[in-house]
């Protein structure tokens, strides 16, 4: 119990003193290693919502491809789509 409150406070203390770009790389960092919580959409020509997923995503982007494991399974998207970070 004593070593993880430790670890939670060494983690605070680290991110709450910290520079927004050192916060920027510790949010990389934490998407490489574990993922996000995010939310991506996929969007028709007309605007419209087609498919949405939501979870801790570790995704990679290629020439407006974005790439993801969703339950196990590889999902590759193209067309209009955002990445919300929640």
């Amino acid at each position: 119990m004593k070593k993880t409150f430790m670890k939670i406070s060494l983690i605070s203390l680290f991110i709450l003193g910290c520079t927004a770009q050192q916060q920027q790389e510790f949010s990389h960092w934490k998407s490489d290693v574990i993922g996000l919580d995010r939310k991506i959409t996929l969007y028709s020509a007309t605007g419209e919502p087609i498919k949405t997923w939501e979870g801790r995503y570790k995704i990679e982007t290629e020439g407006g491809i974005v790439r993801f494991i969703h339950k196990g399974k590889a999902v590759m998207i193209n067309g209009t789509y955002t990445v919300e970070e929640k």
